[in-house]
């Protein structure tokens, strides 16, 4: 059960779309933020979706330019749709986050390697932020289902630095040995 299906099915339930102006669409709302999706499995999975009759594909030329598959959501699309909505849904929540991998690992390495890797876990978590706060001012036209998101991932990164800063803190203190030289 694909969240890159519900993002794409999604967006042609909105109107037809072509594989281009659907993959312009998660870089516009940047959807990558939210949901593990990049520009090659947009064209894959729309391939997919089309072979299992979630989406039918029309070949439409504009004037000159090339022809291009639009594709349009069916009446079957339209209930694996619903039921991706009821999945996604009723799931319980994961959070993930890659940088864990190096959280789990900071033990392993000399103290001062730590800290870095910490202090650069941070800026990432900062520069998110900034660029989430940044956005949503100027995007008076997000719907509001668009505007949650992003303030919900503005309210996680918040308390993402709150967090690293209670455990660098720790780190620091000696409380979680690091690997001596």
């Amino acid at each position: 059960m694909s969240a890159v299906d519900l993002v794409l099915l999604g967006l042609v339930q909105e109107t037809p779309r072509s594989a281009y102006e659907m993959q312009k669409q998660v870089e516009f709302r940047n959807l990558s933020r939210w949901v593990k999706i990049s520009s090659p499995s947009v064209y894959k999975k729309l391939i997919q979706l089309e072979e299992k009759g979630y989406l039918t594909g029309e070949a439409v030329r504009e004037g000159k330019m090339p022809e291009k598959i639009v594709y349009s959501i069916t009446p079957c699309g339209r209930e694996y749709f619903l039921k991706l909505m009821k999945f996604h849904a009723a799931d319980t929540v994961q959070v993930l986050f890659d940088f864990n991998a190096v959280i789990a690992n900071l033990n392993k390495i000399p103290k001062e390697d730590a800290m870095e890797l910490i202090d650069n876990i941070r800026t990432g978590m900062t520069e998110s932020k900034k660029y989430m706060e940044g956005v949503l001012p100027h995007r008076s036209e997000i719907p509001l289902v668009g505007r949650t998101i992003m303030i919900q991932q503005i309210e996680v990164l918040r308390s993402l630095l709150d967090w690293i800063d209670s455990f660098q803190a720790e780190f620091q203190e000696d409380r979680y040995p690091a690997k001596k030289e």
